[in-house]
Formats: structure tokens, sequence, C-alpha cells
């Protein structure tokens, strides 16, 4: 990659901008007290690996979203063995969609690596999230601004790493791929998919998850002064 040549920089939301575990604990801990519910202390646990498992789903289009909301609770509460109703589970998948974005945490150096890029780059999002929902976590976490286009897969049609969701972002844009860098967490939705079209990539790994690729990566969002 040579920094010289990129003019626009996008970015995935959730687990790269945006906090998803510490707001869906958030989130999750708010409507459990509200029914009552007893030995929950271990949701959060289960619910990251199944959750990432029936967004990686989604994704491919295997399920439909409806599924996945209903599917992920389902499953978690079977793996903490909690017994709890279809209605309670509809219930809680109401809620956390309906105020996930009541909590704005956002991953350390967020706002530091933001403001460090805005007036060297573009800066873009591309999310699988559903259009309001993202929306409202970009203006609550005080982010919205730092963005020129927001792309979703509602807006593109189709969901990350199909090619058509970058395209879609990239003419969004009016850029092309070899002036851009895509940033986030995800190897197979973001920087997979992103390369696919010939962008440039950074993986986002701040978990320090090891694999088997060699992509450039960073562990916390302040490396990025070092490299652009």
């Amino acid at each position: 990659m040579e920094k010289s040549k990129i003019t626009d920089v996008f970015f995935d939301l959730d687990h790269t901008l945006y906090d998803f575990d510490k707001n869906s604990a958030h989130t999750f801990n708010d409507v459990f007290k509200e029914l009552g519910l007893k030995g929950t202390e271990n949701f959060m646990i289960q619910f990251k690996p199944i959750n990432d498992y029936y967004w990686s789903r989604f994704a491919k289009e295997e399920i439909t979203q409806d599924f996945l909301r209903y599917g992920r609770l389902k499953d978690t509460f079977d793996a903490i063995n909690v017994k709890i109703t279809d209605d309670h589970i509809y219930h809680i998948a109401d809620y956390f969609i309906n105020n996930l974005a009541d909590y704005n945490h956002v991953f350390e150096g967020t706002y530091e690596a933001l403001d460090y890029l805005k007036d060297k780059y573009r800066l873009h999002i591309i999310t699988n999230g559903p259009e309001k929902v993202q929306e409202l976590k970009l203006t609550n976490s005080k982010l919205d601004h730092y963005f020129e286009t927001v792309t979703n897969s509602e807006k593109a049609g189709v969901k990350k790493p199909n090619p058509k969701i970058f395209e879609y972002a990239l003419n969004a844009a009016n850029t092309n791929p070899m002036k851009s860098l895509m940033i986030g967490d995800n190897i197979e939705a973001d920087i997979i998919g992103a390369q696919q079209v010939g962008m440039n990539v950074i993986h986002f790994n701040e978990y320090q998850i090891k694999n088997d690729y060699n992509f450039t990566e960073i562990n916390k969002l302040t490396e990025l002064k070092n490299l652009l």
C-alpha cells in the first residue's frame, strides 16, 4: 500500500469503531432486569461467537434477518441453560434493536484516529447493519460528522463480502479501488471482500486473534497514525 496514493478511507462500523460487544452487554442487562431473568451472567461469553456465526450465515444470505435475531438469542439461552419462552425471546430481540444505540461506547482511540485522518483523507462507512440502527449509532456516538458517505447493505442490496457493496460504496464516494483503503475487523467480510475489488486493506484485530493471513494489521486504532 502506497499511502501517497490513498485518497479515501472506508471503515466498518460494528466491532471496528463502535464497540458492539460492550454496548450489547449493557442493552441485554437492561432488558434482563426488566424481565427479571436470572442466570444470565455468562450470556455475553456465549453470545459473541454465536452472533458471529449467525452474521456469517446472514452475510452469505443463507438465513433471513428475522432468523438471525431469534436464532442467536435462542442458541445463547440454550448454551447457558436458561429456560425462556419464545415470547420473551422476541421481546428481547425487539428491545435490543430498538435500544442498542442508546449506548455509545467506541473503541479506545477512535476519536483520536478519526481526528487525525479527517484532514488527510475522505472518510466513509461500509456496514452490513440495518440502516436506521446504524444511523443512530453514528449520530449518538458523535461519529457521523466524520464521514462523507455511509453505505449499508440495505442501500446496496447485498452484504459484505459481496463485491457489489464495495463497488456501490466506491461509486457513492466517487473514487476507485486503487486510491481506497478498507479498515475492518472481519477478515472474510471486510478484508477479503474489499481485496476482491482491488482495495487496499488494514485488518483491525483488537483482540489479537491469531490468523494465517499476512494482512497489514493494527491492534489499536491510533496505530493508523503511523501507517497513514
